[in-house]
């Protein structure tokens, strides 16, 4: 019978501390900033307007699909564009007196094209998304006139900002 009593008192012990379990909790919180990144596909590509041509000098060159960019963000998004100045120059760094707005934009597959200035301007916007997701291909056209043979350049910048 003491054996009987010491096993019962001995299960029955063995039940309660197998059952008595204490609980904890703490709170997990996630704390998610605005990202918004914007890449160029090609950064070593350097569109090039090569007027050869009488028609080229006349009616401008157009390059499409001259420029991509993809962008990463995890909110809505609108991405400019501007000149680093209101003209061109030369090889030399010489200023000239040809108009960054002889350059046009458009996103590739619209038809609205702006001329390019030094001032921000929206060229498209977008939804939060992976760089699969957020691709923009960008045409360009070049109709200068007839400038002096030289090479010409400007500097453009994209900015992607939250509306």
């Amino acid at each position: 019978m003491k054996k009987y009593a010491l096993t019962s008192l001995f299960l029955c012990v063995f039940v309660f501390l197998g059952y008595s379990q204490t609980t904890a909790t703490h709170t997990v919180r996630i704390i998610a900033k605005p990202i918004l990144e914007l890449q160029l596909e090609n950064p070593g590509v350097t569109p090039e307007f090569n007027f050869n041509t009488l028609a080229d000098y006349e009616g401008g060159i157009e390059k499409l699909q001259a420029a991509s960019l993809k962008i990463r963000a995890n909110r809505n998004w609108v991405l400019n564009v501007k000149s680093g100045s209101e003209n061109f120059i030369t090889t030399d760094n010489q200023a000239t007196s040809i108009s960054s707005s002889v350059l046009t934009i458009r996103k590739s597959g619209t038809a609205d094209d702006f001329a390019i200035s030094s001032a921000d301007q929206a060229i498209t916007n977008g939804s939060a998304g992976d760089f699969d997701k957020n691709k923009i291909s960008l045409d360009f056209k070049a109709n200068p006139g007839f400038i002096s043979p030289d090479s010409y350049s400007i500097q453009l910048t994209y900015t992607l900002t939250a509306p």
